[in-house]
This record gives C-alpha cells, structure tokens and sequence, in this order.
C-alpha cells in the first residue's frame, strides 16, 4: 500500500505544480501594443503623431496615438493584422488611433481596439473576434461595437451594415436621451431619428464599392496551418437587395 500511497502522492504534486505554472503563466500574460499597416494609398493622406504632420505612405506602421486624414478624392487601406480586420478611410475624413492592443494566448489572441472617426466615413470588414476582444469606433456622441461584420460608418453617427451586426450606443441630439440598438445586414442607423430603418439602395451604391474593397483586402488574414482566414458575409447585401 505503502507505493500506492507514494505514487499516489507524486502525482497529486504533479497535479499541483502544473496548475500553479499555468496558473502564474496566466497572472503574468499583459495587453502588448499592436501596429496598423498601411496597405494601400489612392491620392494623398497625411498623418499626426503629437501634433506633427506628415505625408503618409504605403506599408508604414502606425501606432496608438497617431491621426490619419484624408485629402478630397482620396482614400487609405488599413491592416490590423492582431484582430484580422480591414478597414478603409474614405476621402475627406480623419481617423484616430485611441487603443491597439493585443494579448497572445495560446493559439487565440484577445484585442482590445478603440478608434475616433473624427471626420468622414469608414468602411470595414472584421471576423469574430475571440472573447473578450473588443473592436470600437467612436464616433461624435456614440460608439459603435464591431462583431464579425461588413459596414460603414459615419463621423455624425450613422452605420450602415452590409452583414453580421454592429451594437450601437447612441446619444440623440437635443437632449434626447440615448439609444441602444443593434444594426443587422441590410439596416441603417439614422442619427437623427434614433430609428434603424432599411438601407436606401441608392445610398448603399455610394458606399458598396468602399466595402468590397475592405473584403478583398481582409482576405490576406491567415489562420494556422495556413489556411485563408474566411471573412465572408453571412447574408450579403447587395445595391438591387429588396
């Protein structure tokens, strides 16, 4: 009895040392920076680190803190490689880069991304995060949570969802108390109102070819084994969908 006991005892030990390891492992584990690459540029950008501006350029890395703007006609392709996301700033408008982080854990890496649309509109397409990631684009007075969608955005707080959903926290102007609503495939959000109506087809023209663009570019995302990460829409939405 007397080795059973033993045997039995190691192994309990061994149970325990592996738990505190992983468990110390885990204590450790922090938020690291995260990078933007600029994939792409048509016409001219320029962008903001502590107040000085610069002409942007194709395959620069930006990080946390840094502006990106856009001149009329132009538009900037952006990367975010930690959470598998495309992103497209479309002319005349400013972006800002609030929070990049990322978290390696195991085979899953946890994000947390805040962005500030100052100005204009953004397009992009994201897959489903790991939990407990978060994507965020702040707008004027909301902000609007990403969960493996197709879309555009707005300074002034519209979004228009082409598949998957955004969850939206907004405040109505005049004093008209906030609104949280969630935007599915095919569905607007209309700022003035507080109301997610139907997407107008002919809006939907203006904005389509500025998703697309965010779809093909996210195809260059991989997973392990080196598959081709799918970042396709559930339902998608097209200019002629009823």
């Amino acid at each position: 009895m007397k080795p059973v006991r033993r045997s039995l005892a190691h192994l309990v030990l061994s149970l325990v040392v592996i738990l505190g390891a992983a468990s110390t492992s885990k204590s450790y584990a922090v938020m690291q920076p995260a990078e933007v690459v600029i994939q792409d540029i048509s016409g001219s950008a320029t962008y903001s680190v502590a107040g000085t501006w610069q002409p942007l350029k194709k395959n620069m890395t930006l990080s946390q803190g840094a502006i990106i703007k856009t001149d009329a006609d132009s538009t900037v392709d952006l990367l975010f490689h930690s959470s598998a996301t495309a992103l497209r700033l479309t002319p005349q408008s400013s972006l800002r880069l609030d929070k990049l982080n990322k978290e390696a854990g195991g085979e899953m890496v946890v994000t947390e991304t805040t962005l500030t649309l100052l100005t204009g509109g953004i397009a992009g397409a994201q897959r489903k995060l790991a939990a407990p990631s978060r994507f965020q684009i702040k707008v004027a007075s909301g902000v609007a949570t990403i969960v493996g969608t197709e879309y555009y955005v707005r300074a002034d707080g519209a979004v228009t969802v082409v598949s998957g959903t955004v969850t939206l926290n907004y405040n109505l102007p005049g004093n008209g108390g906030s609104v949280k609503v969630t935007v599915s495939a095919g569905q607007s959000f209309d700022p003035a109102t507080g109301q997610v109506v139907p997407t107008n087809p002919s809006y939907l023209t203006n904005i389509i070819a500025h998703i697309t663009t965010t779809r093909n570019n996210a195809e260059v995302f991989k997973v392990s084994g080196g598959a081709t990460l799918v970042v396709k829409p559930e339902q998608e939405i097209s200019p002629h969908t009823p």
